[in-house]
């Protein structure tokens, strides 16, 4: 086993010669059998063990236990301990979620700390193909059945093409010792449930199962390779960046092959789930737009020029305070990234009025406190240059044919409780420049 373990690392280029690795190591038989491997092959490398003080007393003898082994092996040591449960409870999220999250971020530290170039854990086969069927239980794509990868970054599983029997083989002929989890012994868990229940009916339909499934993972890799490739190039003949926003024309899109699956490969970089992205399909087929799907990020707007994606900081609610005026210059950042910038300055004789609506020049005399910068609402309304009566901004936008995005995230001007600028689109009448105009202040928007 020890050769098959060399040239898997050789074959897949894990680790180079100047490489330092960090172990992460439990205490159980798949990760003592690592440390054994990896020091025996005399690669520079580090042990770290995290306690989640799960188990009491059992947990800290597996933090003893591991403590023994860097010392056995002389190598150095890490380890550091949560509570992982009480951490679980304040996020609102599952223990085994929380423990994975606490124990990467961990070992990266300790890496980034230290020196070491690569993190290794001790998936093996049985792993990956236990994880393969919760993906397929669960729902997934390619990506999910490729299940556990052999690098990550700088996370590395060199276990990766052995299976457990011949982990516990190697252990046992070699007098190793380790501790066992009892959790995993307990059938209130899916991957347990799976692993005592499922994969002996599979391994007696085919005795031959962890070979084949190594086969099987290298095709769906190539698949998933191509599939990724093949929707990347058509992505860029339909999406148009414009600023924050990315434009999806569906006349080009409906044109794709399997148009709905590689929208939803697009969509799903941005945290949209697969059934969300069924719903936005349906929608381009339709006639009807204004309909919004939201991501914990982003935002999918259908619009009549199309399906638009936009960060969903555009939408948020803001009110910013703005300098008052009788200061030279100065600028407020909004959300999104923008920059209101404003100065203001006496008179020229020779002043002509621009037609820009990114640029507003306004009666600074005529300016109130409080003087403010915010998102628009619903029933805003103000009376626009050089019109007769008052108009609802929401009506100003209709008429302009302001995108929904764009729209969201709409500005205006307020002083005192009226708005002076609809930014980038209308200043209001009552502060326009007139010839008794003595200071004017000016605001423009910077992308």
């Amino acid at each position: 086993m020890y050769d098959s373990f060399l040239g898997f690392i050789n074959d897949h280029q894990l680790v180079g010669p100047t490489d330092r690795v960090l172990l992460a190591v439990s205490g159980g038989i798949d990760s003592v059998v690592m440390a054994y491997l990896f020091t025996r092959a005399g690669f520079s490398v580090g042990i770290a063990h995290v306690n989640f003080s799960m188990r009491g007393v059992e947990s800290d003898a597996d933090e003893d236990l591991v403590r023994s082994l860097a010392h056995q092996l002389n190598v150095p040591f890490f380890t550091t301990r949560f509570d992982t449960q009480e951490i679980a409870q304040q996020r609102n999220l599952s223990i085994q979620v929380v423990a994975r999250e606490l124990r990467y971020t961990w070992f990266k530290t300790v890496a980034l700390e230290n020196g070491y170039t690569r993190i290794a854990t001790a998936h093996h086969q049985n792993d990956v193909l236990e994880t393969l069927l919760l993906n397929l239980v669960r729902g997934t794509g390619l990506a999910g059945l490729r299940s556990i990868p052999i690098q990550q970054g700088q996370i590395i599983r060199p276990l990766w093409g052995l299976s457990r029997l011949q982990i516990k083989d190697y252990a046992v002929d070699h007098g190793l010792v380790w501790r066992n989890d009892r959790s995993n012994d307990d059938d209130k868990y899916s991957r347990n449930k799976i692993r005592h229940h499922v994969v002996p009916i599979l391994e007696k339909l085919n005795p031959n199962l962890t070979h084949t499934l190594t086969q099987t993972l290298e095709r769906l890799r190539a698949a998933d390779t191509l599939v990724n490739t093949l929707v990347g190039q058509s992505r860029q003949g339909c999406i148009e960046q414009q600023g924050l926003f990315q434009i999806i024309h569906p006349d080009k899109l409906i044109q794709l092959a399997e148009w709905p699956f590689q929208l939803s490969e697009w969509l799903k970089e941005f945290g949209f789930s697969y059934s969300q992205s069924r719903d936005i399909s349906r929608v381009v087929k339709g006639e009807k737009t204004g309909q919004v799907f939201r991501s914990a990020t982003h935002s999918v707007w259908h619009d009549r020029t199309g399906l638009i994606l936009a960060p969903v900081l555009v939408e948020e609610p803001f009110s910013l305070p703005v300098s008052t005026p009788t200061l030279s210059e100065g600028s407020v950042t909004l959300p999104d990234g923008r920059i209101m910038a404003f100065r203001s300055y006496d008179r020229p004789n020779d002043l002509q009025l621009l037609s820009d609506p990114t640029i507003a020049l306004l009666d600074a005399d005529l300016m109130a406190e409080p003087l403010t910068i915010r998102r628009w609402q619903e029933g805003d309304r103000f009376r626009p240059l050089n019109m007769p009566g008052h108009k609802l901004v929401s009506d100003l936008l209709n008429d302009r044919k302001v995108s929904l995005p764009e729209r969201a995230r709409t500005a205006v001007l307020v002083s005192g409780e009226e708005i002076v600028w609809v930014v980038g689109h209308r200043v209001a009448h009552h502060v326009r420049i007139i010839d008794k105009t003595k200071r004017i202040l000016e605001c423009w928007l910077q992308e």
